[in-house]
């Protein structure tokens, strides 16, 4: 190993035109001057922060998951949200055969000359860009991560799992219960991937009966069946040929059907119905369910082999009550939507009616909570929605009374509101307490029977003071 000094390999970064360093979750660990300079962004603002949030574009998590050397196909987004011409080529590093970080640098050893070959491909880049929209309009694809609302730390971890699952080519189990964005996140999936000028094609497996099922996912020939169609027809697996398909409800599958879809996972082709030729597909399979697929093995309601076949990457999209956080973001994104549809300016929502909608448990999660904006839009007489909107249509069966003491009384006035954040917090801790004891000070035990994530149980062992050596 060459003895440099570290003063010498300090300056040759700094010197050697825009260059950042990872860790090996896609974190910021070091950026030169260049690259402060060049995107406006101070050390400070981008050091631990993941590099797809700071940089529209970037691909340092896809090279990490990968191992492989990649060259972005966008131009550097400054803060301002300006572009700033420059290929960014991204270089994993690598400790024996571990992914530790990712070496990102700059194919230009000036901004003149990224500017002068901005300009030679100005109109090449202005036509790629046009074809690449329109493919992925016609590609199906509606969702992208940039649609998923929140900044808490289960959004933040589910955005990173969605980052990896399209570096890759495997198949893709997306779990959550109804209402949680499952259709969101594979569109997302899909989006970030290097399929998304292909088509996506979502199935859903519980709206196809049985009987139709083979012929819809296969395709058929001419003449296999009275009403076929003069030259068959293609499936839906040939159709996203080169991009994804989505089996939404696949716990719904038939139990005829799942050895089928099996034999296409493991073999890459299809055959359709009424005939015996092959047709190969490269078609990236993403599943969602919302019931527990291990349950319904152990009930012989799903197979093993093809349940292992899709379980490759699971995703695992956590429940609105795991991240309440959310929900004050999630409202305001979705007046602003439903305000064109229902024809009403609302401004906003008061603080009482936030505190109502965070502490209700939401069954239903996020489309429960929009369904009860809409409502609450619909009925409210003012620009900002209060509490009394939604006690107009609302029941106080919904809340949980061990999460909130007195909700029944919201409206009361503010010389109160302290009183009933009190008992609130009182009981919160004391619930946290005899949770951990029947969990053993299992942390993490304790954070899944509690419906929260452990960062977010930490977070509570704070605030309420509660020491490490009542938890260990």
């Amino acid at each position: 190993m060459l003895n440099v000094p570290m003063h010498c390999i300090e300056l040759i970064l700094e010197q050697a035109g825009i260059i950042a360093i990872t860790d090996k979750y896609a974190r910021y660990t070091f950026v030169n001057k260049m690259w402060q300079h060049d995107t406006g962004i101070s050390e400070k603002e981008a050091l631990g922060k993941y590099a797809h949030e700071i940089i529209e574009g970037s691909r340092a998590i896809a090279a990490i998951t990968s191992g492989k050397v990649l060259t972005a196909d966008m131009f550097i987004k400054k803060k301002d949200g300006t572009s700033l011409p420059g290929v960014m080529t991204y270089y994993p590093i690598f400790s024996g055969n571990e992914v530790i970080g990712c070496f990102i640098y700059s194919s230009f050893e000036s901004m003149e000359q990224a500017f002068a070959f901005s300009e030679k491909l100005e109109s090449i880049t202005a036509e790629y860009e046009f074809l690449k929209g329109e493919m992925r309009k016609r590609s199906g694809v509606k969702y992208s991560v940039d649609d998923i609302i929140g900044k808490s730390d289960a959004v933040k971890l589910l955005k990173e799992h969605i980052y990896q699952a399209g570096a890759s080519n495997s198949t893709v189990l997306i779990e959550g219960e109804t209402g949680t964005g499952k259709e969101l996140v594979a569109h997302s999936i899909h989006a970030c991937s290097l399929r998304n000028i292909f088509p996506f094609v979502k199935v859903n497996c519980s709206a196809i009966p049985a009987s139709l099922m083979e012929s819809e996912f296969f395709g058929y020939e001419e003449g296999t069946f009275t009403g076929a169609k003069k030259g068959g027809q293609k499936g839906k697996f040939e159709i996203a040929h080169l991009g994804s398909i989505f089996l939404d409800e696949i716990n719904q599958m038939d139990m005829t059907m799942q050895p089928k879809l099996l034999r296409v996972l493991q073999e890459k082709e299809i055959e359709r119905i009424g005939s015996s030729d092959s047709i190969p597909i490269d078609t990236r399979v993403i599943t969602a369910s919302n019931a527990s697929l291990r349950e319904m093995i152990r009930r012989n309601q799903f197979r093993s082999d093809l349940y292992y076949r899709l379980n490759i990457i699971n995703i695992v999209i956590p429940p609105l009550r795991s991240r309440r956080e959310d929900i004050p973001l999630l409202v305001d994104n979705m007046i602003e939507k439903i305000s064109n549809k229902v024809g009403r300016e609302i401004d906003g929502i008061s603080n009482k009616a936030i505190e109502y909608l965070k502490y209700r448990d939401w069954p239903g999660n996020i489309r429960e909570l929009q369904n009860a904006i809409e409502k609450a839009m619909n009925v409210s007489r003012k620009s900002n929605l209060s509490l009394e909107d939604f006690k107009k249509f609302e029941s106080y069966e919904s809340f949980n009374p061990e999460k909130l003491v007195g909700m029944e009384d919201i409206s009361m006035t503010n010389e109160n509101d302290s009183t009933l954040m009190n008992k609130k917090n009182t009981i919160e801790k004391s619930t946290i307490l005899d949770v951990l004891e029947m969990c053993e000070y299992n942390k993490s035990k304790a954070a899944k029977k509690l419906g929260i994530s452990r960062t977010l149980l930490y977070q509570k062992l704070r605030k309420y003071n509660i020491e490490i050596e009542e938890v260990m």
